[in-house]
């Protein structure tokens, strides 16, 4: 068995001494990338790995900034090595609206998903919370983004990749940058004039504000109610009658009764169902409408309005023309020609 073994004993007194080297990760270039970062991907979509070291980028057009680099390379965690041939800012945009800026990002043409490093998300202040299928970012207690579980790596939920992004003495890896937007909305959709001035006193970071931009909440919270205008309604009852038919959405009664027809008085607002197997049985709704309301109130209809909808065709207009004639354009009005006398 002393033959098998890897570490003979007259080596083992070195073993403390090999296990005391001090290394200094950050001089490294290694990431822990799981295998699945190799498969093919949609080039601008990012992951969160709580296995890389660094940042990692495939594409050269999402860097704001950029410094190309050469003789680094990256291990992977399936043994494999990548040429690294740049390096620089990436500035993503939450679907929360706040903007991430990724510090030393590694270019690699050869990795196939944009990893963004767990490890050096925590390290600079953020926090992850990993929970069922979904993770949280967040910052001192205010939420960041968020993103999902596919195919085996949680996705970060963004929305475009910002560039032209120009940054100071930047020192963290990872930090929100500081937008007018954000602040807008941090202060309760403030005035820009109010920022502005906020800004020049120091009170703010430094940021431009963009002459020409439109909060979207704002527009639509300042938006005027068109005014709702008084109706005229008809003093005496029978003068105007409302109708209309329905359908019973997919649902019939247990007589087969498919749609129904109403009646309203346009001066008491009194109304009238009636359930109908099809719509050409409109006519004979209205007919026993109309006897019932006559006899009831000995008045007849003076008028009736509805939207010119099939049902209100030639039979209908036929059936009112023995006593009404149209009077109007717009919709199907019958007035009484006694009513004008």
């Amino acid at each position: 068995m002393a033959k098998d073994c890897r570490l003979p004993k007259k080596n083992q007194a070195h073993v403390s001494e090999v296990r005391s080297v001090p290394i200094d990760l950050g001089e490294l270039n290694l990431s822990a990338v799981v295998f699945e970062a190799n498969l093919v991907g949609n080039p601008r979509e990012w992951w969160i790995d709580t296995g890389a070291t660094r940042h990692i980028c495939s594409d050269k057009e999402m860097f704001s900034t950029y410094t190309p680099i050469n003789g680094r390379r990256l291990f992977m965690g399936n043994s494999a090595t990548s040429n690294i041939v740049g390096i620089g800012n990436v500035v993503l945009k939450m679907t929360s609206g706040k903007e991430l800026t990724l510090i030393d990002v590694l270019h690699v043409p050869d990795i196939r998903k944009n990893l963004v490093s767990g490890s050096l998300l925590v390290k600079s202040g953020f926090r992850l919370v990993f929970e069922s299928n979904k993770f949280v970012l967040t910052e001192n207690s205010h939420f960041i983004g968020k993103g999902y579980v596919e195919k085996g790596l949680f996705k970060m939920n963004i929305m475009t990749v910002m560039r032209n992004f120009e940054s100071n003495k930047i020192t963290a890896s990872t930090y929100l940058t500081e937008c007018f937007n954000l602040w807008h909305v941090r202060l309760g959709h403030v005035n820009f004039n109010t920022l502005r001035r906020l800004v020049n006193l120091n009170l703010l970071p430094k940021f431009e504000i963009e002459a020409k931009h439109k909060c979207e909440i704002c527009v639509e919270a300042k938006m005027a109610k068109v005014p709702f205008y008084s109706v005229e309604r008809k003093t005496s009852p029978l003068e105007l009658i409302l109708s209309d038919i329905c359908d019973l959405k997919f649902v019939q009664t247990r007589g087969g009764k498919k749609y129904f027809i109403t009646f309203i008085d346009d001066c008491t607002r009194y109304c009238y169902v009636y359930l109908l197997r099809s719509k050409d049985e409109a006519l004979e709704a209205f007919k026993l409408y109309k006897n019932e309301v006559e006899n009831q109130l000995s008045k007849t209809i003076k008028a009736i309005r509805s939207d010119r909808g099939g049902e209100y065709g030639d039979p209908f207009e036929e059936f009112c023309s023995e006593f009404w004639h149209n009077s109007s354009n717009n919709c199907s009005l019958f007035t009484s020609i006694k009513w004008h006398c």
